[in-house]
């Protein structure tokens, strides 16, 4: 399947799909899933394109099943965090937050790539990371929004972080691009199949970020999943470098690895300080959405993280 299918695939009734897709009850259908989340997806990506696109840009809420989509997803998400588990005001906020994001480095997955995965495997792992990564700087723009004083400040000094503080060739997702071009090469010459990337998980946890970013009511959640990417991501980052590094990977290819090691530490720190701090005793709502945020976005990362780790191990069989 390709992206380009996603419109076109679907044969049952659109509220059949999205019955089947966000069910009140029961397992998700994951082939409903995937159609419905893939169009999502290509729904924000047009939505973020570039200036010269400016004629096929999609507005927003114009199109009533992408509205749907959301509503339904968004629905079923929250449907699954248990509110009786979040923190019940700010001075609770600290440690609940670092201890989820503590308990989602997925230290098992890291250890398999820093120690086990070929370089097929790694290669599949990067291209999964690109649905997120490759968007990051534009949600990181898009989150300060409305934000003011030491919350802006924080996130203006990690957006100029992923600028490469000028350097044009430091930006990082055109780093992450440089690193996803080798990696996507290593595929090919190898003959994978990237189609098993095209799964409901990968969408989920790419749509996620991109819904609660270009949606302004939904900046809180926005902030709350970035924040906890930002505190958790550096044990995965070093375990790609370690892992590309046993593998023969050249140098440059995970420069955006290396550098997030270091970055994504002090971001989570700063993120933790300057944004959830000033935030979270302005109101039980504030902090409620916060921390929906946070919960939602471990439990879908973790679900990606587990299918695109038995992806990988499949590339063995």
């Amino acid at each position: 399947m390709t992206l380009t299918t996603f419109r076109d695939a679907p044969t049952a009734t659109f509220a059949d799909q999205l019955g089947s897709a966000f069910p009140d009850h029961g397992t998700p259908d994951p082939q409903a899933r995937l159609s419905l989340l893939g169009r999502l997806h290509e729904h924000y990506v047009a939505y973020m394109a570039g200036p010269e696109a400016f004629a096929s840009i999609p507005r927003l809420n114009t199109d009533p099943q992408i509205t749907a989509i959301e509503d339904a997803w968004l629905a079923w998400e929250d449907a699954q965090v248990d509110t009786a588990d979040l923190p019940a005001d700010g001075a609770a906020f600290r440690e609940w937050f670092l201890a989820v994001a503590d308990a989602h480095t997925q230290p098992e997955f890291c250890d398999y790539l820093a120690h086990e995965a070929n370089l097929e495997e790694m290669a599949l792992f990067f291209m999964g990371e690109e649905l997120v990564d490759s968007k990051f700087d534009d949600l990181m723009a898009m989150v300060q929004i409305g934000t003011e004083g030491h919350t802006k400040l924080t996130i203006a000094e990690n957006y100029w972080d992923e600028m490469g503080e000028g350097d044009i060739n430091g930006v990082h997702t055109r780093m992450f691009e440089h690193s996803a071009v080798y990696m996507r090469d290593c595929l090919d010459k190898a003959g994978v199949d990237r189609g098993q990337l095209y799964c409901p998980e990968a969408y989920e946890n790419a749509c996620l970020l991109l819904m609660y970013g270009i949606h302004r009511h939904l900046n809180p959640r926005a902030l709350g999943a970035m924040g906890v990417l930002e505190q958790s991501a550096s044990p995965r980052f070093q375990a790609m470098v370690d892992g590309c590094d046993r593998l023969g990977v050249p140098s440059d290819v995970i420069d955006y690895q290396r550098v997030h090691v270091h970055v994504d530490a002090d971001h989570g720190a700063e993120w933790f300080d300057g944004v959830f701090v000033p935030l979270v005793d302005r109101s039980p709502a504030l902090l409620r959405a916060i921390s929906i945020g946070v919960a939602t976005r471990v439990r879908v990362a973790n679900g990606y993280y587990r299918h695109i780790w038995q992806a990988m191990r499949a590339l063995r069989d």
